[in-house]
């Protein structure tokens, strides 16, 4: 019963993360759709490949084991260790880039580089974060399909870092260039 109640508590806050940022930012009749910067039908594909990916802890925890190996407590733990630290990445980023800011691209309106906070680890910290629970997901359910599902989301998500980074330096020029030398992409 504990690691149901750990992987509950650890899908609670991030679901809660990704939320209320849209519920504040619909309040606040903010845009939370900007420049996507790759084919908006890859784009969710990535995203569907993400979540179908992350809902497959939960669907073999509570329901159907998925994988090809035999159940292990270690691929759990270390599971759950990856999602506690994507968690964190993910929420520190959205903390702070502002009033909750989540949105769909980069932003179209005027913004600032957020280079403070998590950003002075990682340049993506969100897509980082939201890597680790993929990668958690797929050690933990160790089935073909769950892979091919991570590995798709994978590279369309870092297809989609190159873009916004191309954005970013067009944006922010030389202070992007500074960031970027001084900032890895992930860690």
């Amino acid at each position: 019963m504990e690691k149901e109640i750990i992987v509950t508590v650890l899908f609670a806050i991030f679901i809660i993360s990704a939320i209320v940022p849209r519920i504040i930012q619909n309040r606040k009749k903010i845009e939370t759709v900007g420049c996507i910067g790759i084919d908006m039908k890859l784009f969710m594909l990535g995203k569907l490949s993400l979540f179908a990916s992350f809902s497959l802890i939960p669907i073999q925890l509570f329901f159907v084991d998925l994988s090809l190996v035999e159940k292990n407590d270690v691929f759990f733990w270390i599971c759950v260790a990856l999602l506690c630290i994507g968690v964190m990445f993910f929420t520190l980023a959205i903390i702070k880039l502002g009033t909750f800011s989540l949105r769909v691209g980069l932003a179209q309106e005027k913004t600032s580089l957020r280079t403070t906070g998590i950003y002075r680890f990682s340049r993506n910290p969100m897509l980082f974060g939201l890597y680790l629970m993929a990668l958690g997901s797929a050690i933990y359910v160790q089935n073909p399909i769950n892979w091919i599902l991570v590995i798709i989301a994978l590279t369309i998500h870092h297809k989609i870092i190159l873009a916004e980074e191309t954005a970013l330096s067009d944006r922010f020029a030389g202070q992007w260039v500074e960031y970027r030398s001084s900032v890895r992409r992930y860690v």
